[in-house]
C-alpha cells in the first residue's frame, strides 16, 4: 500500500489547527484519508479506540472542517464521514 502524507491546507491558520490537533485526531484524519469514507463503528473497528474519545475527535474535526459529515443512502440513521483535505 502507498501512503501519501500530503496534506494541502490553504492557510497558516488551517496549518496550526491541523497540528493542534489531538493524537486521536490526528490519526482519525489519516484514517479517513486513506481508507475514503466510513461510518463511526468502521472508525471504532479501525484504531479500537473508545467511543468517546472517537466521537470527541470528530466533533472536533468537523468543527475545524477538516471532515464532512454526510448521512448514508441506504440507512439515513449513520453518518458517513469524509476526509476534506
Amino acid at each position: 500500500m502507498i501512503v501519501e502524507d500530503r496534506y494541502f491546507v490553504s492557510n497558516y491558520q488551517e496549518k496550526k489547527k491541523l497540528i493542534s490537533l489531538s493524537p486521536s485526531g490526528k490519526f482519525i484524519l489519516y484514517l479517513l484519508k486513506q481508507r475514503g469514507p466510513l461510518n463511526r463503528n468502521e472508525i471504532l473497528n479501525r484504531t479500537l479506540l473508545p467511543k468517546r474519545t472517537v466521537a470527541y475527535a470528530l466533533k472536533m474535526l468537523q468543527d475545524d472542517n477538516f471532515i464532512n459529515k454526510f448521512k448514508d443512502k441506504k440507512d439515513k440513521r449513520v453518518s458517513i464521514y469524509q476526509s476534506n483535505i
